[in-house]
Order: structure tokens, then sequence, then C-alpha cells
């Protein structure tokens, strides 16, 4: 997708909302020596330029197989395993909610055990089991097992290539930093611009050229691209191994954070805190210090205490994410029954998510060299990071009232002028002859809300936090991230809990055949929550 991508980030689509801060910095002098290197800039020396390449080749690569797998997910799902659209979408939200949660466990196991290059290699061996099994699953022979036991497989095959991405992710932007550290912050800044286009690149890839041959000639060969690419990816990144320049563990703090947090809510919800002193309470992890009868010292407890304040903007990454997710899931089985044909070519349906990407590669050097400068210059302040990601969440809920809309059109166009039209083998009777680029507006608003919100979401919690809490910070950063994956298949059975009537024929906003359905009051909704989290304090 867009990008999600600092040197600490730890995962997929993090990967992509680091690099977009880097790339978008706005310290003036940062970009002076980009735009205009000091003489005595180091050189690059031939074993760096090979190991950048690598890394590079190894992000563009992996890049293609996990969005190869999320691009047509839901189309897989309902053609060849007889998902229903609510039990695909359902599958599409936990594969990228797994791939986001996984990393913070990944960053941990490098920083305290197995090293980065170590959990990378690890990871990329796991992540090629799992690309294997799910191409594995789309052979055009007859496979000796049932479809049962076939869907088995291919969702154990997605957890193993969310493992996997975990592994590679989480610590595959800050190991080719790291690199790079000898020749100095300009040629680690520019690393991480041709790192953010490597993964766009690939991103691009799949959603075009794969997602086409998965669509309208065989998932065997669209799952084979990305096969191939992860098998090169783990090829062309051990083959560097002796020009890494590889380090010693130096543990993580996240064993301790856990810990102190669960002596806190321990200490918290005992009757022990009658006695103490509110005076000593400023933060929530205050209860775990030894003077308040917890078991860890002040000085234990004032390191980690920063996590306490980014909890709130992580809970509205959780919420963007959730609307943000929809690219991928409800507005894919929206685009399927709308029409795909665009003269004698048929676009894939995962085509529209390029429109997020373009999106966000056209507003970040907007926003960031047009839009805050001019804010700062009108009202003689910068734009505060609360105001930035709020303007995000408008703009979120801008993108699923045009859903909403557009949905709300396409059942009254799909009863009025049906197309009949077959997607990848499955045939669609009733289509809506509404061309599915009319979903291009939605795309590109949630792709201008990705800019405000999730770019300065992680840079809130980057800055906020003292070097040695940036990794488990970015960690809880994509996690949040992940739970947005989560929580959407919640949403949805929760809204077709309370929907249902079976004294109503298709009541459900969500049900097996969307034309019979509501999915335009399901965006309504979501909009409405998303401008909701913008008026509260």
């Amino acid at each position: 997708m867009s990008a999600e991508t600092p040197t600490e980030t730890t995962t997929l689509l993090g990967q992509q909302e680091c690099a977009k801060i880097n790339i978008s910095s706005s310290d003036e002098a940062v970009q002076a020596k980009i735009v205009n290197p000091s003489k005595d800039a180091q050189s690059i020396p031939n074993r760096i330029k090979i190991i950048v390449l690598c890394i590079l080749f190894t992000e563009f690569a992996e890049s293609i197989a996990f969005y190869s797998i999320a691009a047509n997910l839901i189309l897989f799902a309902n053609t060849h395993l007889g998902f229903t659209n609510t039990q695909a979408a359902t599958l599409s939200f936990i594969y990228v909610g797994t791939g986001y949660a996984l990393p913070i466990l990944s960053g941990y196991l490098a920083d305290s055990h197995l090293g980065q290059y170590n959990t990378m290699y690890l990871g990329g061996l796991i992540y090629i089991a799992g690309i294997l099994t799910v191409f594995l699953m789309t052979v055009p022979y007859q496979l000796p097992f049932s479809t049962s036991a076939k869907t088995s497989y291919f969702i154990v095959g997605l957890i193993l290539v969310a493992i996997g991405t975990g592994g590679i992710k989480s610590n595959i932007s800050p190991f080719g930093a790291s690199q790079l550290e000898s020749c100095g912050p300009v040629y680690v800044q520019r690393f991480f611009a041709w790192f953010y286009f490597s993964l766009n690149l690939g991103s691009l890839i799949s959603f075009t050229v794969v997602a086409y041959i998965q669509q309208n000639v065989s998932f065997f060969y669209g799952f084979m691209i990305p096969s191939i690419a992860m098998i090169l990816a783990v090829a062309v990144f051990a083959s560097a191994r002796k020009y890494y320049e590889l380090y010693t563990p130096k543990g993580s703090l996240l064993g301790e954070a856990l810990s102190i947090t669960y002596q806190s809510f321990k200490v918290r919800l005992s009757k022990r805190t009658n006695i103490i002193d509110k005076s000593n309470i400023q933060s929530f992890f205050d209860y775990a210090k030894k003077e308040n009868g917890g078991k860890f010292d002040a000085h234990q407890v004032n390191r980690i205490k920063p996590l306490g304040r980014v909890i709130p903007v992580f809970l509205l990454i959780v919420l963007f994410r959730t609307v943000y997710f929809q690219m991928s899931t409800t507005w894919f089985i929206q685009g399927e029954s709308m029409n795909l044909q665009l003269g004698n070519i048929k676009l894939p349906v995962a085509l529209l998510s390029t429109f997020d990407i373009i999106s966000v590669m056209i507003f970040i050097p907007v926003v960031n060299y047009g839009v805050y400068p001019a804010y700062q210059k009108i009202f003689g302040k910068r734009i505060s990071r609360f105001r930035r990601m709020g303007t995000g969440m408008v703009f979120a809920a801008l993108a699923m009232l045009v859903a909403g809309i557009v949905e709300s059109n396409r059942l009254k166009n799909v009863y009025e002028n049906p197309l009949p039209q077959t997607v990848s083998g499955k045939t669609f009777n009733a289509s809506a002859n509404i061309t599915v680029l009319a979903q291009v507006p939605q795309f590109a608003l949630i792709g201008l809300g990705e800019t405000f919100t999730s770019v300065t979401g992680f840079e809130f919690a980057y800055s906020e936090a003292p070097e040695e809490l940036k990794g488990i910070m970015t960690g809880l950063y994509l996690l949040a991230i992940g739970l947005g994956g989560f929580i959407g298949p919640l949403v949805i059975t929760i809204i077709n809990a309370i929907t249902y009537d079976p004294k109503v024929v298709n009541s459900k906003w969500i049900p097996k055949n969307t034309n019979n359905g509501h999915l335009d009051y399901y965006f309504y909704f979501l909009a409405g929550i998303s401008y909701s989290s913008v008026l509260i304090k």
C-alpha cells in the first residue's frame, strides 16, 4: 500500500511510515545538507554500496511478495475457497493486522537474543515456507485433499508470511541505516529516500502487473511471481553477509516495560492506594515505584514513563487504521461489483489502491513544503501534532462519506441497470454499470488523511521517546496499526449482529451478497465515528 513507513522502524507497512518521516523532514538544515552535501562528506566505499543495493533489492522484492498476496486476497477467498464477503474481509483484516502486530516481538527478539541479521534471515526462511504454501494452493491440478484442508493450508501459509514479514520489516530499515552511519547523516537520509522508493515501487508492481495477472490470467502465475520474488530477496540479502557490519544484541526494555505496567495495575487495583501520597503520582506508572508500594526503583519507572504520553495518540491511530484497511476489504468488495471494463481492458480491482500510493507521494511534499509553512506564516506558530492528526481524521471521514455515496448509487444502479461480468472465473450476475474508477476520490482522500495522521503519529511516538525507548515506541505504534486490522472484523460482526432482524429479509448491513445489504450505511457509520474522534479533546 502507500507508504507506511526513521531508523527505528519496526515493520511492513511500518517501514512505509518511517521513510515518509525522514523524507518529509522540515528541518531546513538537514534539507540543505541533502540538497548541497558538504565538500567533506565521505564517499561511500564499494563494500557499503553492495550492502545498500542488496538491502534495497530485498525490500523491493519483499514488498512485491507481501502486497501481491494482499492485493487480491479477498478475490481469491471468494472464488477459490468459497468464502463469503464477510469471511473474506475478516481474513484480509487479520492477515494485514498480524503483519503489523508481530514486529514488536521480532524487534525484541533481535535486540535481546538473535541480532538483526539473524532475525531477518530466520524471518525470510519462514516467509518462503509460508508463501510457497500459499502458492501450492493455486496449482491448476487437483490436489489430494478437500477444500476445507486446502483452506487450512492456505491460512497456515498466510500466518507464516505474516510472521516472516515481522522478522524482516522490524529490522531491515534500522539495519540498513546502521551500515551507513560511518558515512554521515547525509547518506543515512538518502538511504531512507531510496528505501521508500523501493518499497513503493514493489507495491505499485503488485497492485498493477501482479494484480492484473491474478484477476485476468491465473492465480497460479499471480502467486508464482511473489514466491520467486521472496526467494530472490532472501538469497540476495544473505549473499552480502560478509560485507555487513553486525552488532551484538544489547538487550531490550520491552520486558521491563511490561513488568512495570503489570506492577502499576496491580498496585493501582489493590487497597494500598488508599495510603499512597497522591502527590507522588504524576503518571500511571508511578504506582510501580517502591515508595508507592511497587517493586521498581524510581529511575527504572521514569525511563518508561514517556510510553504513557503516547497512548491517546495510539488510540487515534487504531481508529484511523480501522478506516484505512477498508481499502483492501470492504472497498475491494464494493469494487468487485462495479464495471471493471475500460475499453478493451478489464481493470484489476486492486488497481484502485495505487491511487492511495499516488496521493501520498503527491501530498507529502505539498503538505510539508506548502501547507505547514503557510500555516506558520499566517498564524505565527507551527501547526500542532494533534491538529495535524485531527485534520487527517477529517479526511478519513470524508473518504468514508464519499465511499458511502458511491455505494448508495451503486445499489440503486445495480437494480435499475445490472451488468453481468466475470472476475477471476466467478460470474457476478448483478454488478452495477458504474465504472470502478468512481472509487478514485475515496482512495485519494484516504491517502491525504494518511499524510496527516499516520506520518504525524509516527513522528509523535518517535520524538517523545528517549533513545533507549525508540525501538519499543516504534513497535507499539505499529502494534496500534495492527490492532486497527483486528478491530475491523470485530466491527463488522457487531454491526451485522445489531442490524440482523429474523423477521426482515436482508436486514444485515453486510450480508453474503452485498447487493442485498447496506454497505453504504456501514461507510456512513465509520465516517461519523472518524469525525467524532476529532471533537474529543
